[in-house]
C-alpha cells in the first residue's frame, strides 16, 4: 500500500512542480526517487515532525501543495497542536500521510500502535480522513486529494495488504466501494469496513455466505466526509449492520456510522467490531494480536454469524 500510494505521488508531484514531499528523516528506499529526480521538491526535515508541520502550513499558504509523510504516530499525535492551529484554524490543503496504522507495528508496542489516530483526526475541524484498504485504493489517493483545499490525513497500512480487487477502484472523496455481494435465503447482512482490515472482513464476508446468508461488504476509505447515504440505506435495507476497524471503538467508523443514524433518526441492529478501548497489554507481531482481539477473518465470521443467529 505505502509504495504504490508513492509511486502514484511521484507521478502526480512530476506533473505539478507545486507538489512539495515533506518527509521527518523517514521512507529510506522508499523516497529516494523523489530525492533524486525531484530535489527542489523533496525536503528532509529531520527529527522535527511539529516543525515540518509549520513548514508545511507556510508552503500551502505560499501556493504549494505539501504533502508530509511519517510514521503514524509521529504525524499524528506528536504534532497535533500544529495540525490544529496552524493547518486545520487556517483549513489549508496539507496531506498528512501516516503509515502504520493500527497494529502494523505492533511488535514495537503501544507507543507504536496508532489505534486512536482517526478519532483525534477526525475530531479536528476541516481535516478530512482516509483510510484505504489496499494498494489499489492507495493508488488512486494522490490524484484524487492533491489539489483538495481542506487538509487531509491519509491512513497507510504498512504495506502487506493482500488485494482485494482485480483493478483500480472509483474512488471518489466521500464515497464508499462495494467489493462483494452474495444471496440467500436468511436475513441480510451489511459490512462496512474500513482501512488494512477490509481485507479480513472480505473473507469472512465470504465464509458467512457460504452458509446462504446474504450479505453485502462495502469498504469505506472515507471516514470524513462519510458516505451518510450508503450508511442510511444499508442501516435501512438490513437486518444487521456491521462495522469493522483496526482502530478503537471510540472515535473511528463505528462512532461515525452511529452519529450518521443518530443525526438522522434511524434506527438500526448495528453491531460492531474493533480494538477496545485500551491499550494493548500483549506484545507481538500484527496477526497474533488481531487474533487476540477478535480480528482475524475466522473470528469475524464467527461473531457475525452468532449475532445473524439471533435475527
Amino acid at each position: 500500500m505505502r509504495t504504490s500510494f508513492f509511486k502514484a505521488l511521484f507521478g502526480v508531484a512530476k506533473a505539478d512542480p507545486r507538489v512539495i514531499l515533506l518527509t521527518a528523516d523517514m521512507g529510506f528506499n522508499l523516497l529516494e526517487r523523489f530525492r533524486d529526480e525531484l530535489p527542489t521538491q523533496y525536503v528532509n526535515s529531520g527529527i522535527s515532525e511539529a516543525n515540518t508541520m509549520s513548514m508545511a502550513a507556510g508552503m500551502a499558504l505560499a501556493g504549494k501543495k505539501p504533502f508530509v509523510y511519517s510514521i503514524t504516530p509521529f504525524v499524528t499525535y506528536r504534532c497535533l497542536e500544529q495540525i490544529r492551529v496552524d493547518i486545520c484554524y487556517h483549513n489549508i490543503g496539507v496531506k498528512i500521510v501516516g503509515v502504520g496504522s493500527g497494529l502494523d507495528y505492533a511488535q514495537s508496542g503501544s507507543t507504536h500502535q496508532p489505534t486512536e489516530d482517526i478519532s483525534i483526526m477526525r475530531s479536528m475541524p476541516n481535516m478530512q480522513v482516509v483510510c484505504p484498504s489496499d494498494s489499489l485504493e492507495a493508488a488512486t489517493l494522490p490524484a484524487a486529494i492533491c489539489n483538495l483545499k481542506s487538509p487531509v490525513f491519509v491512513r497507510l497500512g504498512r504495506g502487506k495488504e493482500p488485494a482485494i480487487y482485480s483493478q483500480p477502484p472509483k474512488m471518489q472523496v466521500g464515497k464508499g466501494i462495494p467489493i462483494f455481494s452474495s444471496k440467500g435465503s436468511g436475513k441480510r447482512i451489511a459490512i462496512l469496513a474500513t482501512g488494512n482490515i477490509v481485507y479480513n472482513a472480505y473473507l469472512a464476508a465470504k465464509q458467512i455466505a457460504s452458509g446462504d446468508i446474504p450479505v453485502d461488504i462495502f469498504s469505506v476509505p472515507w471516514i470524513k466526509p462519510l458516505d451518510e447515504r450508503l450508511v442510511l440505506e444499508q442501516a435501512q435495507s438490513s437486518n444487521l449492520l456491521v462495522t469493522i476497524e483496526e482502530h478503537s471503538e471510540i472515535g473511528g467508523l463505528r462512532s461515525a456510522v452511529c452519529e450518521t443514524l443518530s443525526k438522522n433518526g434511524v434506527c438500526a441492529n448495528f453491531r460492531y467490531i474493533s480494538l477496545p478501548d485500551a491499550f494493548q497489554k500483549t506484545v507481538g507481531d500484527q496477526e497474533y494480536l488481531r487474533k487476540l482481539n477478535g480480528l482475524d477473518a475466522k473470528s469475524i465470521a464467527s461473531r457475525i454469524s452468532d449475532w445473524a443467529s439471533r435475527l
